[in-house]
C-alpha cells in the first residue's frame, strides 16, 4: 500500500472530528448519531484510499 490520499486523510479528520463531538455532548444530535457518522467516514476514507491505491497500481 502506498501513502494515503490528501481525500482519505480529510475524510479521517472528520471521522475524528465526529468521535470528538460524540464524547463531548458539545452538538445537539445523540451519541449513537455522532458515532455512525464516525464509523461512516472511517469506512469511505478507508474504501478511498483502497480504490485509489487500486486505480494507480502498474
Amino acid at each position: 500500500m502506498k501513502k494515503i490520499p490528501v481525500g482519505s486523510i480529510i475524510y479521517f479528520v472528520a471521522a475524528l472530528l465526529w468521535l470528538f463531538l460524540a464524547f463531548t455532548d458539545f452538538g445537539n444530535w445523540s451519541t449513537r448519531v455522532y458515532f455512525a457518522l464516525f464509523l461512516l467516514f472511517v469506512v469511505v476514507g478507508i474504501i478511498n484510499w483502497r480504490m485509489t491505491d487500486r486505480s494507480n497500481s502498474d
